[in-house]
């Protein structure tokens, strides 16, 4: 069992101070004031501390480079009084491996057991890149193109991917997969402060080399996620995974989990249908209102057909936001899909697209075809 040495970083350190006290460990170095930029972790070492609480709660701005400072050499605590989405990702960014919301006892009993259960290792800069994907409108694909994705990306630069069905009303990843498992969402949620590689990869299912966290098959099942628990499954499947998809119930749970705040590339989807850019617009209103980069929200027009609904040019104009990438309009195929529990293939109109997206969000453009209007789709046109 480790024997922890922890330093405080808080301007009020008494609480967390009487929360290790309660643990069994009563002499924590304590630091009331923010160290100036690379003094932390020189400090740290004189002490031989192995573990840092830092209070981010009396001036963000000064606590967060010290997470930097001093996550190389230790795990970082972050203390955090308030599901602040935005300041956890600033967090996790910079390095911190756990979030305290609540420094009692208990909650820090917990999470020394965790951390002893797991074997603090320095922390490593996140590698994993995370796409959250959101429907503008119920029936728009969403989880279609969640599927999809994922398995593009396994196909390409990214062999190990998670997809994780967040929607835990409807379940359509394992409805169009026809997977089955006995363990899901919940049981994640259930088990998180026990959480290692063993038991993780018994409560995930595998699907054509990927791994699929599926969500409860009982819609009635609870699986509470707050930006808290978000941020630290994200740290997680960070580590594990080189691409991680997540799909999402509707703008809500993506801005209450936590998700639409940590994902590298937010993906908006709609047709181009007049009811559903209504409600993509609403949804438009409410990331852009909530998240701090809206350079990661990437507009998707799924099932795109100019014929019939608005044009990609009407719907920039109706909606104030470039789409990022149109997917192709192959109802049938997809049908046939569903029927047989298999993804379309990806030599697909619709698998194509799906591609040309995967490579669109890792940064390339997607290889130049003799075909002209793969040329249009990769341009968005």
């Amino acid at each position: 069992m480790t024997v922890w040495k922890p330093l405080i970083v808080s301007p009020s350190p008494d609480r967390l101070r009487r929360a290790l006290s309660g643990c069994g460990i009563s002499e924590p170095i304590i630091l009331t004031d923010y160290p100036l930029p690379g003094a932390i972790a020189p400090l740290a070492e004189r002490d031989a501390c192995n573990l840092c609480f830092l209070d981010l709660a009396a001036d963000p701005e000064k606590a967060l480079p010290a997470i930097t400072d001093v996550a190389q050499t230790m795990p970082v605590i972050a203390v955090i009084p308030h599901n602040d989405a935005d300041i956890i990702l600033r967090a996790l960014r910079r390095g911190a491996s756990e979030f305290l919301p609540d420094p009692t006892a208990e909650n820090v009993r917990d999470l020394l057991e965790r951390l002893d259960h797991t074997r603090p290792q320095p922390v490593e800069p996140a590698q994993g890149r995370v796409a959250c994907v959101v429907p503008g409108k119920p029936g728009c694909g969403a989880s279609t193109v969640a599927v999809h994705l994922a398995i593009a990306a396994h196909a390409g630069a990214d062999p190990h991917t998670l997809l994780v069905d967040a929607d835990t009303m409807t379940a359509t990843v394992g409805f169009l997969l026809k997977l089955k498992s006995e363990y899901h969402l919940g049981d994640v949620l259930r088990d998180w402060k026990r959480m290692d590689d063993d038991l993780w990869s018994r409560l995930v299912t595998p699907f054509n080399g990927i791994d699929v966290l599926l969500a409860p098959e009982d819609p009635s099942a609870r699986a509470p996620l707050d930006p808290v628990i978000g941020a630290e499954l994200v740290a997680f499947w960070r580590k594990h995974y080189d691409a991680v998809v997540i799909d999402t119930t509707d703008v809500r749970a993506a801005l209450t989990s936590g998700f639409a705040a940590l994902a590298d590339d937010l993906l908006l989807v709609t047709t181009n249908e007049l009811a559903a850019l209504h409600a993509t617009r609403r949804a438009c209103v409410s990331l852009q209102q909530n998240i701090s980069d809206r350079g990661r929200l990437r507009l998707i027009l799924n099932r795109y057909d100019p014929a019939t609904g608005l044009k990609r040019d009407d719907v920039k104009t109706a909606l104030q936001v470039e789409p990022f990438a149109t997917l192709t309009n192959d109802y049938g195929l997809l049908q046939a899909a569903i029927l047989d529990g298999k993804p379309a293939s990806p030599r697909s109109r619709f698998g194509v697209s799906i591609q040309a997206l995967s490579e669109l969000l890792r940064g390339r453009a997607p290889a130049a075809k003799k075909t002209s209007w793969l040329g249009r789709l990769a341009a968005g046109k």
